[in-house]
């Protein structure tokens, strides 16, 4: 009997597994096919206690023992997620209590609590041989006022004069900053990219600035490093025309973010805020660029905390804003922790070291199925966007690239919502992804989808294949000759 157990499992396991799906062909690798995981190097993972000098696990204020070798040693960890880049927090040298690497008191430096120039190469090596790639954080606008050219007089034209708050990143409020217009500021710069570009081999920064960076910058980094390989992208928002011309490969959408928590951290009636975002940005950008989209970006109070403030159950609204996150257009930006998920009670900096070891099964599970979407379906990285309902909670958009066709549907609402479409071709069926249900077609042309409430589907639109009746029929004569089998054997066993 056992041997016909494992038969029929293996059976069943085969006739399943040949069941794929086929996808819209994908030539190259482009920055929009890829998931990010974004990560605090000082709270992520100790890899060398050689260079804890020192660290205090106990105080939110201080060097907790995260170093790059933590990092290599969990790039399998990131990449079983389904991510396909990693970026880290700024790794420059940095004054005392410097964790979250935004105190730079030397650009040219790795941080001794991290490690050496050596470990950050040999982080780039190893992720590139996992085919991942490596993003740097690399804070341009400000330095520690421990930093060497704060007290030198022949610097003092390098830096700006008092001015209003121009950043919302709480570690830099209050620095020194520097003066970007200032030629000498901006060649020290773009020579300091170039040095770390080329000492360890990343494929793009993450530029840190405040509102007062002036434009030219962005021009000297981009004629310095910027290549169809590299990436050049920024926390601000730069003017039209260098994102539109390309000389900034894209921006991480403030706005974005902010609609993203605003909207999905309680159950609402409408998503209609998050679609505007992105018909402003067709309507304001040209040319091929990227919105760099996250729900934490460690400079804010964690999703979590805030969905636990508004008394509903984080793992409910994570997986809904992650489902948009990794659907709507844009490169995805995970912050490090989401799938604990972690929170900071609301205090951005008392976060303690990633525990490895726990984990929310639905949450990680999410992830891992929406980053495997991505990287299966080119309509969900490279297909226009278009909002077919949006009413009462229940939004449905449909991306198209090429012959394929996926429809994204979220109910935000506490109640069951229904809506029919009729934008489809007739004869086609719409598979879920995550809730492995099947629409098909009625008799009026419309297609009726109906969403239970706070749940999210993917749909990959196909034809119709109708019932399987060759599949059952098998399934069904495999399973009778199973229980034929059986029952054989226990009358056989009462006779003896």
């Amino acid at each position: 009997m056992r041997k016909l157990m494992i038969l029929l499992m293996i059976i069943l396991t085969v006739l399943a597994t040949s069941i794929q799906v086929t996808a819209a062909e994908r030539t190259d690798r482009l920055w929009q096919d890829e998931s990010v995981y974004k990560l605090k190097v000082d709270r992520f993972m100790n890899g060398d206690t050689g260079n804890d000098v020192p660290v205090d696990p106990n105080d939110p204020d201080s060097y907790h023992g995260g170093d790059l070798q933590g990092v290599i040693d969990k790039l399998d960890y990131v990449k079983e997620l389904g991510f396909t880049a990693v970026e880290l927090s700024p790794i420059m040298s940095n004054s005392e209590n410097g964790y979250h690497g935004y105190w730079v008191d030397d650009f040219r430096s790795v941080e001794e609590h991290f490690g050496t120039m050596a470990d950050a190469k040999r982080l780039v090596e190893e992720a590139h041989a996992k085919d991942m790639k490596v993003i740097f954080e690399f804070p341009v606008s400000y330095v520690s006022d421990d930093h060497p050219w704060v007290s030198d007089p022949d610097k003092a034209s390098w830096f700006l004069g008092e001015s209003e708050a121009s950043t919302t990143n709480t570690w830099q409020q209050g620095l020194p900053e520097l003066d970007t217009s200032q030629p000498d500021v901006r060649g020290y710069l773009t020579e300091t990219a170039a040095y770390w570009s080329e000492e360890t081999g990343i494929d793009g920064f993450r530029l840190q600035t405040s509102s007062n960076v002036d434009q030219s910058l962005y021009k000297a980094l981009s004629e310095e490093v910027q290549s169809p390989e590299f990436l050049l992208f920024t926390n601000t928002l730069p003017e039209d025309e260098l994102v539109s011309e390309g000389t900034i490969d894209g921006f991480a959408d403030e706005s974005y973010q902010e609609t993203i928590r605003s909207t999905f951290k309680q159950p609402t009636d409408s998503l209609a805020d998050l679609y505007n975002i992105y018909e402003q940005n067709q309507e304001r950008f040209s040319g091929d660029y990227q919105a760099f989209h996250s729900i934490d970006d460690g400079t804010n109070q964690r999703f979590t905390h805030l969905s636990v403030v508004e008394g509903h159950n984080p793992v409910t609204r994570w997986k809904l804003a992650l489902t948009y996150l990794f659907t709507s257009p844009g490169v995805p930006v995970m912050n490090y922790g989401t799938e604990v998920p972690l929170d900071d009670g609301g205090n951005i900096g008392d976060i303690p070291m990633m525990n490895f070891k726990k984990s929310d099964e639905q949450i990680k599970q999410r992830i891992e199925t929406l980053t495997s979407m991505r990287d299966q379906f080119p309509a969900l990285t490279r297909g226009d966007f278009q909002q077919l309902h949006n009413e009462g909670g229940l939004a449905v958009y449909q991306r198209t690239f090429q012959d394929e066709t996926m429809l994204i549907a979220i109910n935000n609402a506490e109640k069951t919502r229904v809506t029919e479409i009729d934008t489809l071709k007739d004869d086609q069926q719409m598979r879920g992804l995550l809730q492995d249900g099947i629409v098909r077609q009625q008799s009026d042309g419309t297609y009726r989808l109906g969403m239970e409430r706070e749940t999210a589907d993917v749909f990959i639109i196909e034809p119709d294949k109708g019932f399987n009746w060759l599949f059952i029929g098998f399934v069904g004569g495999v399973l009778g000759l199973f229980v034929f089998a059986v029952t054989a054997i226990s009358i056989k066993n009462r006779k003896n």
